[in-house]
């Protein structure tokens, strides 16, 4: 009898303890397929081949360069689905960084609330705000920094090489 009462308290705590994880393995999988299907309904819906592109958290941006398009998704999103962007209206990108100093033993701490990179057009067209990192949305920053200066960096000079060939036609 001891045994088997024991073997049943062994068999619960190994449950209690496992059960969790998975549970949270399987809910990390089901977001990431969803992601991965609405980025593949985008790409298939607005007709992209992208060279460049990246995904991470549930976030996904990429460059369709024949097209000279942008297409950011973001799955914390609740107003649209996903941004198209033609680069040959932008004027120009820039990043807005929001951070919140507090003290911490003595010293000064520097926490980064959001990252967004801030698209405006030659249009008189509400810039469009692409957001990186929101910390409400997100718990731990995972290279958020050097992600949105490469993709300032490459959506510049994409802009820029666009200004060339407007002007040398």
């Amino acid at each position: 009898m001891m045994k088997i009462s024991m073997s049943t308290i062994i068999i619960i705590t190994t449950l209690c303890c496992v059960l969790p994880y998975l549970w949270f393995v399987i809910i990390a999988r089901n977001s990431t397929n969803k992601l991965k299907k609405q980025i593949n309904n985008a790409v298939k819906k607005e007709n992209l081949l992208f060279r460049t592109k990246e995904q991470w958290s549930n976030h996904f941006i990429g460059v369709d360069d024949v097209q000279n398009t942008l297409l950011f998704l973001s799955a914390n999103s609740l107003k649209t689905p996903y941004l198209k962007i033609n680069l040959q209206d932008v004027k120009s990108c820039q990043i807005i960084k929001k951070s919140r100093n507090y003290k911490k033993e003595m010293k000064t701490e520097t926490e980064l609330q959001s990252l967004d990179l801030e698209i405006s057009f030659y249009s008189n067209k509400e810039p469009f705000m692409l957001n990186f990192y929101d910390m409400n949305d997100e718990f731990a920053e995972n290279f958020e920094m050097k992600r949105i200066e490469k993709w300032q960096a490459l959506i510049q000079q994409k802009i820029l090489s666009l200004q060339v060939n407007r002007r040398a036609a």
